[in-house]
């Protein structure tokens, strides 16, 4: 089911069993811009719906992302025991893919998007759509590309999630934010003029900029001298 933010903008809500991202559904006049592919049945149906018409820009490698556009494996974490589908499923055609530079060990055939890349159309009632598809510094993954629409919304995947980290020798996990690409990840968005950001797994997707700001801030004072870690959890 499509939640609708505009007469342009909707996206397919994430779920928890399977856990899949939000994915943001931007209409142009003739092509679909899809912000990642999620992984449950109903994603699968749509992106088949679109018959190729899309452009497809992901945020990150995670399978929850990225599912419908990967090989699976009996055997794969993320997959049930029931599950024949995600086994034997045609992946579906698309026009373009734009993923992060790392992404392409886990997703084949995108373009790696190493600077902001622009995208002019138009929106079905043909006024004007412009995309930017935007690296994003992020503790959570080196890969995380945002994508500003028209720049007012800012679709920001995990961006702004921790780092999960697991020591192989002892078993030990922890979760951390990088002190430098945290920095840098507050900086560039005050710099973007979209006041929207969309968040995946949030019960609440569409936030003001502010608050995600002011979230991070509040993390980055945590830091302290000399380290380039902020420990959140052990």
């Amino acid at each position: 089911m499509l939640n609708e933010i505009n007469d342009y903008i909707s996206y397919i809500p994430c779920c928890e069993d399977p856990i899949s991202g939000d994915v943001g559904v931007i209409k142009g006049k003739k092509t679909t811009y899809l912000y990642d592919v999620g992984s449950t049945l109903e994603c699968l149906d749509f992106l088949y719906s679109l018959n190729g018409r899309m452009q497809i820009i992901i945020s990150h490698f995670h399978a929850d992302h990225t599912w419908w556009l990967t090989k699976h494996r009996k055997g794969d974490p993320e997959l049930k025991e029931d599950d024949e589908i995600s086994i034997s499923y045609e992946r579906p055609k698309f026009e373009k893919l734009f993923i992060g530079k790392g992404c392409e060990k886990h997703v084949s055939d995108g373009q790696i998007v190493k600077e902001k890349i622009e995208i002019y159309d138009e929106t079905p009632l043909g006024e004007p759509l412009k995309l930017e598809i935007i690296p994003m510094p992020s503790s959570h993954t080196k890969d995380a590309l945002a994508l500003q629409v028209n720049e007012e919304y800012l679709f920001m995947g995990d961006s702004t999630y921790v780092g999960y980290h697991e020591n192989k020798v002892t078993g030990e996990k922890w979760t951390e934010y990088n002190v430098h690409k945290l920095k840098e990840q507050i900086e560039l968005l005050k710099s973007l003029k979209a006041e929207k950001c969309l968040v995946s797994h949030e019960k609440r997707f569409v936030r003001p900029k502010k608050v995600i700001i002011r979230q991070l801030e509040a993390i980055y004072e945590k830091r302290i001298s000399g380290e380039n870690s902020i420990l959140m959890e052990r």
